[in-house]
């Protein structure tokens, strides 16, 4: 393959929280490798590198989610709505078992393909810092739905995650107005989604009268997962509700609620649109679900990676982040926001 020339400069580090209405300009962009010039970044502010590719090239790009979940079909149809619109095709990847080793080496896989631009969800962004910056000194990173901010990564996409935590927080205290007990169950709270989020719940539930007597990490694993809920519903004979911050958690954790025959008597707060979830709502297994928009972050993170590959630093926001929404969705709502998922997953 015949190789193109880059230009790598160094950029300093960019800020926080955005809307949808700073995106950049559209262009294409080459191959990786070749000769490369460095510009002094700002005293104040780590540098971070960018690559941009010669106008009319080809550009190679990839999308790395942090496990295997249906909340990553739609984020896939986004993606496939952005090849559909452009051209360009992007490779779709997923760890099979959602570890870090799995995603440090497709990350690596990736960089030695050839690839000019990678947006994923990090697992464990403090303890993937170097393989990371590794990949970033050879192509463009940004992060999408978990974000690892301490790495050289370009920018965020996806949920503000604390945000989510907080209108959980909000919907946990409208369903216990007298108090009670709570457990959480999540895949990785070293995940920074997922610790941003229980971050925003443990903020608003402050002051009314709720404890969080359990934390339960399942690392991916469906089967522990839902023994999880099992252990806690025996351990906790007041329990009052069980939060689960990853997509599969709340079906799970309603599964165990209906085999302890406790349907009524402790409530369920999802996260995301699992099809086992939205069934739960219609039963009255799940009272609601915190639901965040996948397709936007497949699109739009493609759409910037390509827009970097042209334009640099003049393609990223300022602050870093785009912001893709959070919502509640409940029996009230329900019909309509099936027939919004229909309509996205039609793109894929």
């Amino acid at each position: 393959m015949r190789r193109f020339p880059k230009v790598t400069l160094m950029v300093a580090a960019l800020g926080l929280t955005f809307g949808l209405s700073g995106c950049g300009k559209g262009g294409s962009s080459s191959s990786q490798s070749g000769t490369s010039t460095n510009t002094p970044a700002a005293a104040a502010a780590p540098a971070r590198p960018v690559h941009i590719y010669p106008k009319g090239t080809p550009i190679k790009l990839a999308f790395v989610s942090n496990n295997v979940a249906n909340y990553w079909n739609f984020a896939h149809a986004g993606v496939r709505a952005f090849e559909k619109k452009t051209g360009i095709q992007v490779t779709f990847r997923e760890p099979a078992k959602g570890t870090v080793a799995e995603q440090n080496q497709i990350i690596e896989d990736l960089v030695t393909e050839g690839y000019n631009g990678i947006a994923i969800s990090v697992i464990a962004p403090n303890d993937q810092i170097r393989t990371l910056n590794s990949a970033a000194r050879s192509l463009n990173l940004i992060c999408v739905d978990s974000d690892a901010p301490k790495s050289d990564r370009l920018m965020y996409i996806g949920t503000m995650n604390y945000n989510a935590g907080l209108l959980m927080g909000k919907e946990i205290v409208k369903l216990l107005p007298k108090g009670g007990q709570v457990a959480i169950f999540v895949g990785n709270l070293a995940a920074r989604n997922a610790s941003r989020r229980l971050e925003g719940i443990e903020h608003v539930i402050k002051g009314h009268n709720i404890t969080i007597v359990a934390k339960k990490e399942d690392n991916q694993d469906y089967a522990r997962a839902r023994s999880n809920a099992e252990n806690v519903i025996s351990a906790f004979p007041h329990l009052s509700l069980m939060c689960g911050l990853y997509s599969y958690n709340g079906a799970l954790a309603a599964a165990a609620v209906k085999a302890a025959g406790d349907k009524g008597k402790i409530k369920v707060i999802a996260f995301d649109q699992d099809p086992d979830t939205l069934q739960d709502i219609k039963t009255g297994l799940i009272n609601a679900t915190v639901v965040q928009n996948p397709f936007m972050e497949g699109y739009l993170s493609c759409k910037y990676l390509r827009n970097i590959c042209a334009d640099g630093m003049k393609a990223v926001p300022t602050p870093a982040n785009v912001d893709t929404g959070v919502s509640i969705v409940d029996a009230k709502n329900l019909a309509s926001y099936e027939k919004k998922l229909a309509k996205m997953m039609a793109s894929k």
